[in-house]
């Protein structure tokens, strides 16, 4: 087995970017007979390219590859989208960026995913196979896609993430700073959407709404647990929409929110619906396009489809 380490400079302001990579020299001075590496990225996508052609040079010699993506979200959404069609690659993740929301459920335990920062114990991890998301959209006539790891925010969860991703930016602010600002400034402005929801070929939603998630994982925001019902190895995308509601219900609303605890309140379903779904559509209603995140990462696309691809790579977990 090899192992690569794609690092992300940029992840968690970058702060982290030193130290993960002493503790990656580390483990290569530690365990002299094991074929293991350290790559950096330099830019968007870097580390999709790099992990498909680390895949196909780990098969050209019939070996088997572990590519660890280092940062946050964004870089593990990158790296399985270069490990996606190498049967001979496995994600693993180092948390390392702001959020880290997929791999508080990654493994059989939900959780902050911190045993994840110990390298020596990844080593040993089992390997498993997991959903991903695919997304599907129409850019200038032509079709585009991108796997998608952990989940997919519009509205206000997405417009917090955007103003989030600039605002991580400043100076003296972190990732979960960032975050309670962006909520504090969209809860004022509370911009949702209007949005034609289709699931698995039935009406799901038509009209306002405050946001729409459609997650692989259960956590978005840095821990918010929007989908506590989610699984990232059942085949099935979790679906939850809010309906457009005053500002001051949806912050009575929100602790028990982030808690994943929505639908223990009662009379909920009056604003909120939950399904599970194999086919999604979402279609703006407003305009021509609409902004979104997938994996924090910054979309603006027409109507989206979303599909499940049940197993569709391999990850590396802790028991």
């Amino acid at each position: 087995m090899k192992y690569a380490f794609i690092v992300n400079p940029a992840s968690g302001q970058g702060k982290h970017d030193r130290g993960i990579a002493a503790d990656i020299e580390e483990l290569i001075k530690g365990n002299p007979n094991r074929d293991i590496k350290l790559y950096y990225t330099r830019g968007e996508t870097d580390a999709t390219y790099l992990s498909g052609l680390l895949a196909e040079e780990a098969a050209m010699t019939g070996d088997d590859i572990v590519i660890f993506a280092c940062g946050g979200d964004g870089t593990v959404q990158e790296v399985a989208n270069g490990v996606y069609g190498h049967d001979n690659a496995v994600l693993g993740v180092v948390p390392v960026g702001s959020g880290n929301d997929f791999v508080r459920q990654l493994g059989i335990n939900k959780g902050s995913g911190k045993r994840y920062l110990n390298l020596p114990e990844q080593l040993d991890g089992m390997v498993t196979k997991m959903d991903l998301i695919r997304m599907s959209w129409i850019e200038k006539g032509e079709e585009k896609t991108r796997f998608i790891t952990n989940g997919i925010n519009i509205g206000f969860d997405g417009n917090t993430a955007i103003l989030a991703h600039s605002l991580k930016r400043l100076p003296l602010v972190s990732g979960t700073g960032s975050y309670l600002m962006a909520v504090a400034a969209n809860l004022a402005g509370k911009k949702g959407q209007k949005l034609r929801i289709t699931a698995d070929g039935k009406n799901f939603h038509t009209g306002k709404l405050l946001l729409a998630t459609a997650a692989n994982g259960g956590f978005c925001g840095g821990g918010v647990q929007s989908c506590p019902n989610a699984d990232l190895y059942d085949g099935l995308i979790e679906l939850l929409a809010i309906k457009d509601l005053p500002r001051r219900k949806f912050v009575a609303l929100f602790p028990k929110y982030k808690a994943g605890k929505l639908f223990s309140i009662r009379g909920v379903e009056d604003i909120a619906s939950y399904t599970q779904a194999k086919n999604i559509l979402i279609e703006p209603m407003l305009a021509p396009t609409m902004k979104f995140v997938g994996d924090g990462e910054i979309f603006e696309t027409g109507a989206l489809r979303i599909d499940v691809e049940p197993k569709a790579i391999k990850v590396l977990v802790l028991a």
